[in-house]
């Protein structure tokens, strides 16, 4: 897991690592969850000229730079406040007796400040640790805009402290998701996290019947081929299968992609932490989907292909076991 640094500064020295999020880059800031509120920007609406309809969304002015308009919106549009969305977590969780000051955060921010992802791991006594023996930690996510590109969305899910691999399970009362429109209750954004650590202690019994299933050959083949494929496209299915039988990522070889994606020949294979390739049962192919989803440049669709985790792996093991 990644460590946390005190007292983090919003500059455009994390814009570099080729993350993007609707076409703007991003910056990843690790730090504490209390920590959070101070680094990040505060927006104003003002009225749009003489527009009836519409008003603009502002940043104001951080370091001496000039306010900067960043969206124009309706005037049903609910602002909300980036830090507002933080400080409801940090509330929640000292509701919980966790100090917030001891909980690590990983803060991803779009260039104008306009979208924030943030990340926050619950302390190792909410982790588990399923037969492979990688411990997964208990966290919850939120995700804010002041552009409408956004909505205001909270989850609570699971990652693997050996390479961050998300894998959210959850279940619905554990997840909100509103548009910015009246009625909006960002309390409700908070209470996720409450509802989310008690029906949490339900997921690792999907990690066990996972864990039971065992995925023969044949079978991951026509699944690679078939629903990964139809979902994610053939590089990401061919990547898929890869990793799952030699442990490995890596690049295809163009000659090999007339074929069907689990007869891709992959080169220059980077090892994958805590794969235990090959794969032979059904939540360890989960992990290879995680690493996959994990690895997208776009954070909207990085999010996109990590909520469909579940669904795939159904078409993989029969419901009954799920």
């Amino acid at each position: 897991m990644e460590s946390a640094v005190a007292a983090p500064q919003l500059t455009g020295n994390g814009l570099r690592d080729g993350r993007h999020w609707h076409g703007e880059r991003v910056a990843a800031i690790n730090t504490t969850l209390d920590m959070v509120p101070g680094v990040l920007p505060v927006f104003e609406r003002r009225a749009f000229g003489r527009n009836q309809f519409r008003d603009v969304i502002v940043r104001n002015s951080t370091a001496g730079d000039e306010p900067l308009p960043v969206a124009t919106v309706s005037k049903k549009y609910v602002l909300v406040q980036h830090a507002d969305v933080i400080r409801a977590v940090a509330a929640e969780v000292t509701k919980a007796n966790i100090d917030a000051s001891t909980v690590p955060a990983r803060l991803l921010i779009s260039g104008y400040g306009t979208r924030i992802a943030l990340r926050a791991t619950l302390p190792r006594k909410y982790a588990v640790t399923p037969p492979d023996g990688h411990a997964m930690a208990l966290t919850f996510e939120c995700f804010n805009s002041v552009d409408k590109t956004v909505p205001l969305f909270a989850a609570v899910g699971w990652f693997r402290f050996v390479c961050s691999n998300g894998l959210i399970v959850g279940t619905p009362s554990a997840r909100v998701r509103q548009r910015h429109l009246p009625p909006l209750i960002i309390e409700d954004i908070s209470a996720v996290l409450g509802e989310g650590v008690a029906s949490a202690v339900q997921d690792p019994k999907s990690f066990d019947a996972w864990t039971r299933t065992k995925i023969h050959d044949k079978k991951l083949q026509e699944w690679v081929d078939g629903p990964v494929a139809d979902a994610w496209g053939a590089l990401a299915a061919a990547r898929v299968h890869a990793i799952a039988t030699s442990g490995c990522d890596g690049t295809p070889v163009r000659r090999t992609m007339n074929a069907p994606p689990h007869r891709w020949t992959l080169t220059d294979g980077v090892p994958v932490p805590g794969t235990n390739a090959p794969c032979q049962d059904g939540y360890a192919v989960a992990q290879v989907l995680a690493w996959i989803a994990a690895r997208r440049n776009d954070v909207a669709q990085r999010l996109q292909w990590r909520a469909q985790i579940r669904t795939l792996i159904t078409h993989l093991i029969p419901v009954q076991t799920t």
